[in-house]
């Protein structure tokens, strides 16, 4: 299932424009405006960089993502920084953007209701303890085939969950 990173409703077909509020999933970030950027952004604290993506570096609503359950991560995030979703209770299910590279150490660390993560084939580099004391993730797939290069060794210190490589989302 997808969701719709801008207001969080889940997508009942595979489209590139929600059906609730517009958002347009495929548009490059380059034709949003600075008002659309900030509204999908508002639940956090991000920085936009020089090759056009965006990095987000904390989660300052947790109460607006807490209150959807299901998050989508908007397609034009290629980072997600040091413990930026810590502690995020009540998310269930993380959708990643495809062209996601980075994902930062213990970036999900204490979202104890992550239930299931797809992580896209994008992501190249991985820090520590990504997802430690995510205590309900039993699974979590990976569109790579085998554990990335750039992924530190100890990416899933601190849990249980079980890889499944080389899965769709």
């Amino acid at each position: 299932m997808k969701i719709c990173p801008a207001c969080g409703m889940p997508q009942l077909e595979e489209r590139a424009v929600c059906l609730y509020c517009d958002y347009d999933s495929e548009k490059p970030i380059s034709e949003l405006s600075k008002a659309q950027i900030y509204k999908i952004m508002a639940p956090y604290e991000f920085d936009m960089t020089a090759d056009g993506g965006c990095i987000i570096k904390s989660v300052k609503n947790i109460r607006d993502l807490a209150l959807r359950g299901s998050v989508g991560v908007p397609h034009f995030v290629t980072e997600i920084g040091n413990g930026a979703y810590a502690c995020c209770k009540f998310i269930a299910f993380l959708e990643l953007p495809v062209g996601l590279r980075s994902i930062g150490e213990n970036a999900f660390g204490g979202c104890r209701d992550l239930a299931m993560i797809f992580i896209p084939e994008t992501v190249t580099n991985m820090g520590k303890a990504v997802f430690a004391d995510c205590y309900d993730l039993a699974e979590i797939r990976c569109a790579a085939k085998e554990k990335p290069e750039g992924w530190d060794d100890a990416w899933l210190d601190g849990c249980d969950a079980k890889v499944k490589w080389g899965s769709g989302g």
